[in-house]
Formats: C-alpha cells, sequence, structure tokens
C-alpha cells in the first residue's frame, strides 16, 4: 500500500527525501548512470531542496526529477507528493488540479503517463 502521510506533506524537505527515495532508491546518478559524487557541489540551489548538480565529467545537469516521469516539471516536491496522493485516492484531474492551482491539460497528461507506466510494471499472476 502506497501511504502519504499528511505530517510529512506539509514539509518540503520531507517530500523531497521521500521522493528521493522512491525515484531513486540507489541514490542521485547522472543521466548516463554514474553515482554522484558524495562531495559533489549543487550546480543551483534556487529550487531548494531540489538542487541542480553538473556532472564533472560530461557537463549534463541533473537533479530528483531527471530521467523520471516528472522531468522538466516546475512544480515543488509537495506538489508532487499531493499530486501522487490525488492519482492514488482517485481524485478527479479537475478538481485535484482547481485545489492545487495547476492546469488541467498538464495534469492529465501527466496523469496518464503515470498510468501507463503503472500498466507496463504491474505484476504478472504466475
Amino acid at each position: 500500500m502506497i501511504r502519504f502521510p499528511i505530517s510529512n506533506l506539509l514539509s518540503e524537505q520531507k517530500c523531497y527525501d521521500e521522493l528521493l527515495d522512491t525515484l531513486h532508491p540507489n541514490g542521485l546518478h547522472y543521466k548516463n548512470g554514474h553515482p554522484l559524487p558524495p562531495n559533489q557541489s549543487p550546480h543551483d540551489r534556487s529550487r531548494a531542496p531540489i538542487l541542480d548538480y553538473r556532472c564533472r565529467e560530461c557537463g549534463n545537469v541533473f537533479n530528483l526529477f531527471t530521467n523520471t516521469v516528472w522531468a522538466g516539471t516546475h512544480y515543488t516536491c509537495t506538489t508532487v507528493m499531493l499530486v501522487m496522493r490525488g492519482f492514488v485516492q482517485g481524485t478527479p484531474t479537475l478538481q485535484l488540479a482547481d485545489e492545487l492551482g495547476l492546469d488541467y491539460g498538464t495534469l492529465l497528461a501527466r496523469r496518464h503517463q503515470i498510468q501507463q507506466l503503472a500498466l507496463e510494471h504491474k505484476p504478472t499472476d504466475s
């Protein structure tokens, strides 16, 4: 069961930590697959706690959402968690968009992407 404790949804840092554990269980990795060095300083801190890192080898910029369904989003971690909570709870997209002040079309497209990923990774009965 996927849980979204309300107390964790009130903290941007807790939402970031939860997303990091979910999206990158083995830690952040650059697009080409090598791990983020432990001593790597952020390239951009303007969206903290979402920090952008620039790879020292290839120059690519990477953050929490790179290589995920959330790549390119400008949502905060709290917003992403509230969206996912709404999706899991079956909240209609229009209601969710209105409650969070998000564009309905963008949110609907994201919901469809996530539903497609869920179908592709659905466990098969043996």
